[in-house]
């Protein structure tokens, strides 16, 4: 969560969530501040769905009916699954906790907050690109700015959020970015002119993203693709199953079109069908020609049985995505996971980011023949099982994040005169390997590293 304050106007950019892990338990976490109660806040901007960003975005809101809050579409369409997602999890977890007579955990949000958000009177979205209306959009109290969005890549509805202030100056953030192609979002570096007009012909600040700051893209879209389908081939000669455990929002529809596009059938599970309607606008001509099966939604008897027939290559060789990119419950580790891992034709792939100490950290750091703990749902409930890891296990690195060079490319083409603030950076080798590219540019920028909780004067 960003807490900007400029020209008289309090500003919040996103309110996600993060995810800690100490061994088999995972703590989530929300931003410092206590909400910022007492604070008078006039705008909230959520750039795009992913939890890291908008966990948190029901309470947010509901301690703040003042604010007007923005976002594209696609973004609200996304946040309304990730958030009633988040709401099941939690209801399972507090049923879980009541059975074992322990304290029921305290939700990031209630039901109330959620049903509040959803229908929030000052929620405006938009479709970028879009500039927002002085009168219908911002109801005549920003005199002197001009707010515009335009998409990110990273992800479907991601933005990208450009402010001309009253003062002159610019604000430009780029929220997570991609200058390269995803399969269900175009890559941007920058807008073109006929969005930006002279955005940039004035003294500004930035503030970039820099997850892959110290990264430089080390092989070509194209070559990765051309290494996943060398993979998937020698599963298919073997007659194994492909099992590719991705996060349910954004990953999971980028891998059904590539293995699309790469020929092949896919077989969609889980939270993942909810958030590829949303993301892959074809997705039901593709049902009908074949090239991909949901998993039946609403007969759950015969859904088990799909999945166990196709788990157990029943229909010979097909791909499988099921939303759990950590393996660590859902019905990637439920379903799946104990049947294809323990043979030796099929194969598991991960292309999401692999947090430490996950079942998927583990399992591509396991020896095969080796046993690995897992949790299955057992009658509505999680237990935990053994599972001998004798199939393959990869991980393709798909980033949906800009690398280095296209980070300090964008820079150099906004030159930012002022102040440029790096956030989203996973430590201070990935800053100063980021930084070190920065401050060589002509003339370089004031760099700061936009540490949390840290207050920075621009």
């Amino acid at each position: 969560m960003h807490l900007f304050r400029i020209c008289g106007k309090n500003i919040i950019i996103e309110c996600g969530i993060g995810f800690d892990r100490n061994g088999e338990f995972q703590a989530q976490y929300v931003p410092d501040g206590n909400w910022l109660i007492g604070t008078h806040i006039d705008l909230i901007i959520l750039t795009h769905k992913h939890l890291d960003h908008s966990g948190a975005i029901p309470r947010l809101v509901w301690h703040h009916p003042e604010a007007l809050v923005l976002m594209s579409a696609k973004c609200f369409d996304g946040t309304v699954i990730a958030v009633e997602d988040s709401l099941k999890i939690w209801r399972n977890e507090a049923n879980n906790a009541e059975r074992n007579g322990l304290p029921v955990p305290e939700p990031i949000f209630t039901e109330e907050m959620a049903e509040a958000f959803f229908n929030n009177p000052n929620l405006r979205v938009f479709n970028p690109p879009y500039w927002l209306d002085p009168q219908e959009d911002l109801r005549g109290q920003w005199p002197g700015w001009e707010i515009g969005f335009y998409g990110a890549g990273h992800d479907t509805g991601a933005v990208s959020v450009y402010m001309i202030r009253p003062d002159g100056k610019y604000l430009y953030l780029t929220g997570d970015i991609a200058s390269h192609d995803g399969e269900n979002a175009r890559g941007v570096l920058l807008p073109p002119d006929d969005f930006l007009g002279d955005f940039f012909d004035r003294p500004g600040t930035m503030v970039t993203e820099a997850t892959n700051g110290g990264r430089r893209m080390e092989k070509p879209r194209s070559q990765l693709d051309e290494e996943l389908n060398r993979f998937i081939k020698s599963v298919d000669a073997k007659g194994g199953i492909l099992l590719c455990a991705e996060f349910a929002g954004t990953k999971s529809g980028n891998m059904m079109v590539k293995l699309n596009n790469l020929g092949y059938k896919v077989v969609v599970d889980g939270l993942a069908r909810r958030h590829i309607r949303v993301e892959v606008p074809d997705v039901d001509q593709r049902i009908r020609d074949g090239r991909v099966v949901f998993i039946e939604e609403r007969d759950q008897e015969l859904a088990w049985k799909q999945r166990a027939d196709y788990a157990a290559g029943v229909h010979g060789f097909v791909s499988i995505i099921a939303a759990s990119g950590s393996m660590d419950q859902g019905f990637a580790a439920s379903a799946y996971g104990p049947v294809i891992l323990e043979g030796e034709k099929n194969a598991v792939v991960f292309t999401s980011h692999i947090f430490d100490d996950s079942t998927t950290q583990r399992l591509l750091n396991i020896k095969r023949g080796r046993t690995i703990k897992m949790k299955k749902f057992v009658n509505g409930r999680l237990e935990p099982i053994r599972v001998n890891v004798r199939c393959e296990v990869r991980h393709f690195g798909y980033s949906s994040h800009d690398y280095q060079d296209g980070l300090v490319e964008r820079v150099r083409l906004a030159r930012p005169e002022e102040t440029l603030i790096v956030h989203h950076c996973p430590g201070k080798a990935t800053f100063d390997a980021f930084a070190e590219r920065v401050n060589s540019l002509p003339p370089p920028p004031k760099t700061i590293w936009g540490l949390n909780g840290r207050k920075i004067f621009i």
